[in-house]
């Protein structure tokens, strides 16, 4: 199942495409004023469709993520090193004395 996540970005754009044809009709069959129609009949079917893409589209992009990421750690040099010492000098300096009021 290693090419699963291809196969389902490939299956997204038919799937998109049902998507939007059944938006458009049921807009169609809806009456809808002559103003807002060009508009509605445009953009509703687009949401609808990539609402429909999207489970599809998950895996693959999740795929992507996960190898962008594993590259991106075997960048890092050791960072638990990093995290494990202090971070600046100074953290180990005492705080410096906060004054009640102006000096006289």
């Amino acid at each position: 199942m290693r090419h699963l996540p291809t196969i389902l970005l490939i299956l997204s754009f038919p799937a998109g495409i049902v998507g939007y044809t059944v938006a458009v009709n049921v807009l169609e069959t809806i009456g809808l004023p002559a103003d807002t129609r060009s508009f509605v009949i445009l953009f509703v079917p687009l949401f609808f469709a990539g609402l429909v893409m999207v489970p599809f589209l998950i895996p693959y992009i999740d795929r992507k993520a996960k190898a962008d990421l594993a590259a991106y750690r075997a960048t890092q040099a050791n960072p638990t090193t990093e995290r494990d010492g202090p971070t600046s000098d100074d953290d180990e300096s005492p705080a410096a004395p906060v004054s009640a009021g102006p000096d006289t």
